[in-house]
């Protein structure tokens, strides 16, 4: 149980990273904007899915090392961490996701009000990299936290 959150946190990031830096980059560069848009609308709820799995597993890890070892301060930083990331994410893919959706969907057919359904899908598309980000500088204090504990 050791190397369990270690092992989970950084295939998360690395899931986290391949498709912010590689999937979504190719996608809008290689398909026109709608594509991409659906493309990445088909592959978030399973990127977050991957998340919350790895972080299940490495709140687990965690867990049972703060049972097993009475609790240091570094099993409980990495608890914390965790718990942030996987909460964080919970709340992008059960809230900020449909509603960017939402959005998404709302800009296609020629409205009324367009200008304040894309301000509304661009204010939750920031909220969304911004959650992401918090995700990511978690994961990385968190890996940071698991070398640094190790004998």
């Amino acid at each position: 149980m050791r190397s369990v959150p270690l092992l989970a946190v950084s295939l998360w990031l690395g899931a986290m990273g391949f498709f912010a830096l590689v999937v979504a980059p190719a996608a809008f560069a290689t398909l026109d904007r709608d594509a991409a848009g659906r493309l990445v609308s088909v592959v978030f709820p399973r990127y977050y899915q991957v998340g919350v799995v790895l972080g299940v597993l490495a709140l687990a890890g965690c867990v049972a090392r703060v049972r097993m070892a009475g609790g240091r301060a570094a099993d409980w930083i990495s608890l914390a961490l965790v718990l942030l990331m996987v909460a964080l994410t919970l709340y992008a893919w059960a809230v900020v996701l449909p509603a960017a959706h939402a959005a998404r969907e709302a800009m296609r057919p020629s409205g009324a009000d367009t200008a304040a359904v894309a301000a509304r899908f661009a204010r939750l598309h920031r909220l969304s990299g911004l959650l992401n980000a918090v995700v990511m500088i978690a994961g990385v204090a968190c890996l940071a936290v698991e070398v640094m504990r190790r004998p």
